[in-house]
């Protein structure tokens, strides 16, 4: 039990970093890339609609939502490994679970990307292509990751091995479900833009629109995964901590609770200090 919590503690740190180095990168790119993928723009026509209010606008959503999805991905994909199944079958559960899980943050971030409206309806569209695509990119994962660690073991357990290891799957296994994506994106389409089937799918339009997520993907979670044996180790000599000195969990409870307290006062007297100095105004 107390390696599981260490594992899934260090799949989700690994989740993190990620989400925070691929938050940044996204804020910048992702509104390029979206513009793209759906509106089939040139890369010069989708960089003449992002500027710097934009990007330190949309660096929001994509902070908050990589902070879910990220570390939610990764703790799946931990917890069905290690259920016995074939890796394929692996990999399709962990894209089914993660995709009807997260698709309606997927949807709102797409559409805060576009400056589209959003509403209830609209957060599970386009369903089956985002689900074709989380499948297929679980199972190239799985499949990438082992084939990768099985030619060089001792190097994968370096930092550099993990890194590249990494680096290399998310890369193929973004590239083979991008299909899925390009798919994603025709269904995407606002209905007064819509593109022809034979316009929309095209090599080039592929390709740019492809390349930019999957190597921000692949960087991110090469950095990411360097942070997981940090973290692990630091999970267990907390654990062993603890249990020599049970006082201390009981002092980071009450400090924990005090910070959530301490918050709640000061969000209370800035709301009484900004009612109050509406009432003098006027």
């Amino acid at each position: 039990m107390s390696d599981l919590v260490g594992r899934v503690v260090g799949a989700a740190s690994q989740g993190a970093v990620g989400a925070v180095v691929a938050a940044n990168l996204s804020a910048v790119t992702e509104p390029v890339v979206n513009a793209m993928l759906v509106k089939r723009a040139t890369l010069a026509e989708a960089l003449k609609e992002v500027d710097a209010q934009r990007v330190a606008k949309y660096l929001k959503t994509t902070l908050a939502t990589n902070f879910i999805k990220f570390p939610f991905f990764e703790v799946t994909n931990m917890l069905v490994g290690g259920v016995q199944l074939p890796p394929t079958l692996k990999g399709a559960l962990t894209g089914t679970v993660f995709c009807t899980t997260t698709l309606p943050i997927t949807n709102y971030r797409f559409r805060k990307s576009m400056d589209l409206p959003i509403t209830v309806s609209n957060l599970y569209q386009a369903y089956l292509p985002t689900v074709l695509r989380d499948i297929i990119y679980g199972i190239a994962r799985n499949k990438a990751m082992a084939f990768l660690v099985g030619l060089n073991p001792q190097r994968a357990g370096t930092n550099i091995g993990r890194f590249t290891n990494m680096f290399a799957t998310v890369l193929a296994a973004c590239v083979l479900s991008a299909p899925g994506n390009e798919l994603r994106g025709y269904c995407l389409q606002p209905a007064e833009r819509r593109q022809s089937f034979s316009d929309f799918f095209q090599p080039a339009k592929f390709v740019r629109s492809t390349s930019v997520g999957a190597v921000i993907m692949a960087i991110s979670l090469g950095v990411g995964t360097l942070a997981t044996p940090q973290v692990e180790r630091l999970v267990a000599r907390l654990k062993e901590y603890f249990a020599k000195n049970p006082i201390g969990i009981l002092l980071v409870m009450l400090f924990a609770l005090h910070q959530v307290l301490e918050g709640r006062r000061q969000k209370q007297m800035i709301k009484a200090c900004g009612g109050s100095g509406n009432e003098d105004s006027a």
